[in-house]
């Protein structure tokens, strides 16, 4: 640029302030002003409101609103799983859910003293193959479909019922109606129902009198010497109880009951209290039923 243009465009008075820089070739570096951001940037990125989001207690609401829909949603998750795991075809998950359960209730433990508590495929049993709803009122229907064979027969007729026998027809001594062998009896195995409650197991207790033999209650509100009585001298197969009261019916020095007699461990899994809890939420549970699985009983989810 000539000196009179230089000098030209110095006097040119257009009304606009320039910045000069340098280059680091031509003195000191002198780093540019830092930029303002402008009205319109400070609304985009900050905008105003006239709600006070900086508010700490809007914020712990707000917080505490979002806890309290992240709970609700896994109680309604953990609900559906309860419910649904009665149908579950493959022993290992529910095996995996029961083993979840555990380790929750045991988290201070290490994975080898979890491991002793743990159940395996091979203690549980799938009930997917009844595809009723799992009520009291199909409970019994269930129970005579798979375990009829465990139910004693129907009491055998009385001797006056004996001489009204027509000419002609034979009696086979010692068998009932269905041809089935009352010395075989002798060999006892029990179907251990167990619910979550005296109450639960009440109900349970009244939808199974039915079966041959009836169901016999076990719950804290009896005396403990006479349900080791009932055991004992009972015809019943059915033990509707709670896990607490058949571990102490099991472990009292008295009792009639042995732990190798108790073939089948029904679990009362579809039974939901008010506050959404069920069998699983019990923690005799877990120790009953491993105890029984370590002499061979199986655990089904009705």
């Amino acid at each position: 640029m000539t000196d009179i243009a230089r000098a030209e465009a110095d006097d040119l008075d257009d009304g606009l302030e320039y910045e000069v820089q340098y280059s680091e070739d031509e003195g000191e570096l002198v780093p540019p002003p830092p930029q303002q951001p402008s009205t319109e940037e400070v609304t985009q990125d900050h905008p105003v409101s006239n709600d006070d989001t900086s508010n700490p207690r809007k914020r712990k609401k707000e917080s505490s609103s979002n806890l309290k829909e992240k709970k609700k949603m896994k109680m309604e998750l953990d609900t559906q799983q309860k419910k649904n795991i009665s149908l579950e075809e493959s022993p290992e998950v529910i095996a995996e859910f029961i083993n979840s359960k555990i380790s929750r209730k045991h988290s201070n433990l290490s994975a080898l003293e979890l491991s002793e508590l743990y159940f395996t495929k091979n203690d549980i049993r799938s009930t997917s193959d009844f595809t009723k709803l799992r009520t009291l009122d199909n409970l019994s229907e269930y129970i005579n479909q798979r375990f009829k064979n465990m139910l004693p027969g129907k009491q055998p007729k009385s001797k006056n019922n004996k001489k009204n026998k027509k000419k002609g027809e034979e009696e086979v001594a010692g068998k009932d109606d269905e041809g089935r062998d009352h010395q075989a009896e002798a060999d006892r195995k029990f179907i251990a129902i167990v619910s979550m409650s005296a109450l639960r197991a009440c109900d349970v207790h009244r939808a199974t009198k039915e079966l041959n033999g009836s169901s016999l209650k076990l719950i804290n509100k009896n005396k403990l010497d006479v349900d080791l009585k009932l055991v004992k001298s009972t015809r019943s197969r059915v033990l509707c109880c709670t896990p607490g009261r058949l571990q102490k019916v099991l472990k009292s020095p008295e009792s009639q009951l042995q732990k190798e007699e108790v073939k089948i461990i029904l679990v009362d899994n579809s039974y939901l209290d008010q506050k959404k809890q069920n069998i699983w939420d019990i923690k005799e549970t877990f120790e009953v039923l491993k105890d029984l699985a370590k002499q061979g009983s199986k655990i089904y989810l009705y």
